[in-house]
């Protein structure tokens, strides 16, 4: 019994794929394809596009005479930037008072090296993702937080 459905079944996939134009198989086998890829190395993909758009946090040129604070002080405000913007909801106060205690074009370069590449628990559609300080920012805030957050900067003399 069952096998005479299977044999039916069979005849039936087998009438609707022949139906189907050889430029619509090919199609839908690119598309297929795709998607595969995409399921396989989705990670690797999206993780290759964000290093695209971001610097590479280690490179970051600063003059260590220029600084403000001391190393201890940076990895401190990293720590406030970092709690002032994982999880839910965004504390702009926070990331703009460590931001007004820039001085230095050399204090910002310095804090984004020490911020370097964390992962963020719940980012854009609350999925994790693992980034760079400008890459949380700009998950986190939006168009005018984000306004607000690269003047209070440039009143510091410091360019985001």
């Amino acid at each position: 019994m069952w096998a005479t459905g299977l044999i039916a079944a069979k005849k039936y996939v087998s009438q609707k794929y022949n139906s189907v134009s050889p430029i619509n198989k090919r199609r839908a086998t690119i598309i297929i394809v795709i998607v595969v890829l995409i399921l396989l190395f989705g990670g690797r993909i999206r993780d290759g596009i964000r290093k695209m758009f971001h610097n590479d946090v280690t490179k970051f040129k600063y003059d260590v005479n220029k600084l403000t604070y001391d190393r201890t002080e940076y990895f401190s405000m990293c720590s406030t930037l970092e709690g002032a913007m994982n999880g839910t909801g965004t504390q702009d106060e926070s990331l703009l008072d460590v931001f007004t205690r820039l001085k230095t074009q050399d204090d910002w370069y310095f804090l984004q090296k020490c911020f370097g590449t964390r992962k963020k628990d719940g980012g854009t559609f609350g999925s994790d993702i693992t980034g760079d300080l400008k890459m949380w920012l700009s998950d986190e805030l939006d168009e005018s937080e984000m306004k607000e957050a690269k003047d209070t900067l440039m009143q510091q003399g410091i360019t985001y």
